[in-house]
This record gives structure tokens, sequence and C-alpha cells, in this order.
């Protein structure tokens, strides 16, 4: 595991507030799988300094960890998960990953 993925991995962890790191891998792999979902629907690509695209990855990741079940189920976290993609979308960034001021 890389240092940025350990961050990432820590962060992650005291986000959905858990200790210990039996679920590490599956986190990591939310994470990854958060991070894949929003480059194929706005481009945006990671890493990047955006706060923004940083709380989606968390909130996919929260919502993936906590919804597991094989049946589909909907939750206050789909409306504005799509939200946040969407604005991600249309935001202008510059090769760093940071947000263009126009």
């Amino acid at each position: 595991m890389t240092e940025a993925e350990q961050k990432e991995l820590e962060k992650a962890k005291k986000y959905l507030r858990i200790d210990g790191d039996a679920e590490d891998d599956l986190i990591l792999h939310f994470i990854a799988a958060a991070k894949e979902y929003i480059t194929n629907a706005t481009g945006l690509k990671f890493p990047n300094n955006l706060a923004q695209a940083e709380l989606a990855v968390m909130s996919f990741t929260t919502h993936w960890y906590e919804n597991r079940q094989i049946s589909g189920t909907t939750s206050n976290l789909d409306g504005v998960l799509t939200t946040m993609v969407n604005q991600l979308k249309y935001l202008v960034v510059d090769d760093e990953g940071e947000k263009d001021v126009e």
C-alpha cells in the first residue's frame, strides 16, 4: 500500500468511524471504485486538490460500505451523490487538479 493510499484509508476509516483493520481491503476497494466512478462520470482526474471531490469519494465509500446487500436500495444520499457528481462534471480544473476561477 502506498503512503497516499494509507492516508486515504485512515481518513475514510475516521469518516466511517471504524476501528481496526479487518475491512481495510474492502474500504480501499470502495475508495478506488468511487474515484473511477467520478472520473468516468465527470472526466475529473485523481489525485486533485478539490475538497468537493474528496467529499464525493467519502460519500460514495460510505454509501457502498453501508449498503452491501445484493438487492438495490435507495437513500437520501443517492440524490446528494447525483448532485455532487453533476457539480463536479461542470467544474473547470487545470492540469494540477486546481479549480480555475473564471
